[in-house]
């Protein structure tokens, strides 16, 4: 399923293992039709975890792009499928995903409502956008 898909009702798939395609970019996201009345659809979700290695091939991809999008200025989106166990402790609101009060936290400063503990990545594949919001070029990776 997509991202977009799965923020629909996080609470319906709480504890399972879900295949989720998306974009990584700090996390995994998606721009969805969906808006909220107050801001943007919580189309978003923490990945963490992972047996050692299951990272790798992720991480080269992400130093590749972010390389190459600093040397040319060109905008890209890395597509990747998630397998994992969603957490949320998001709850079903009438107004659904959209009642931020209902979410839970995960990630940096709580602002995921919910997280994919990751069991493997499939399907990684870059592709050149020069509409996107996500920018490679000026990540930030912490303290120097």
């Amino acid at each position: 399923m997509s991202v977009c898909e799965l923020s629909r009702d996080y609470p319906a798939f709480r504890g399972e293992m879900v295949t989720v395609h998306g974009v990584y970019y700090y996390g995994l996201r998606q721009e969805c039709e969906q808006k909220c009345a107050g801001g943007l659809w919580p189309s978003f979700i923490e990945l963490e975890g992972g047996k050692e290695g299951v990272w790798s091939e992720l991480n080269k991809t992400l130093d590749s792009v972010e390389s190459y999008a600093k040397a040319s200025g060109k905008r890209f989106e890395i597509w990747v499928t998630v397998v994992g166990r969603l957490q949320t402790k998001a709850k079903r609101s009438p107004h659904g995903p959209c009642d931020r009060k209902s979410w839970g936290s995960y990630g940096h400063l709580g602002v995921f409502p919910a997280q994919i503990t990751v069991e493997s990545f499939r399907a990684i594949e870059v592709k050149v956008d020069p509409q996107s919001p996500y920018d490679y070029a000026n990540m930030y990776h912490g303290a120097l």
